[in-house]
């Protein structure tokens, strides 16, 4: 995708961020004046809805204990 986009790795990561309705900022860590510059073209970047799902799901994290198990143990309970 950022072939696609023409984007580094990291302006995607940015990008996606900055489109996710519960970030309200973003913290960068560049060291140099280009990596600053790289950093702050993420804003330009566009996503469609097909790739913000895809982002989504290649980055969805494991359900962590006890979700895991309370949707195991009551799954037949929300039928």
């Amino acid at each position: 995708m950022a072939k696609e986009k023409n984007a580094g790795v990291a302006q995607l990561s940015l990008a996606w961020l900055l489109h996710q309705p519960v970030v309200t900022s973003v913290i960068i860590g560049a060291n140099k004046p280009e990596q600053l510059q790289d950093n702050l073209t993420s804003i330009e970047i566009k996503f469609t809805e097909a790739e913000l799902n895809t982002l989504a799901d290649v980055s969805k994290l494991a359900p962590e204990y006890p979700a895991w198990m309370l949707e195991r143990q009551g799954g037949d309970r929300t039928k």
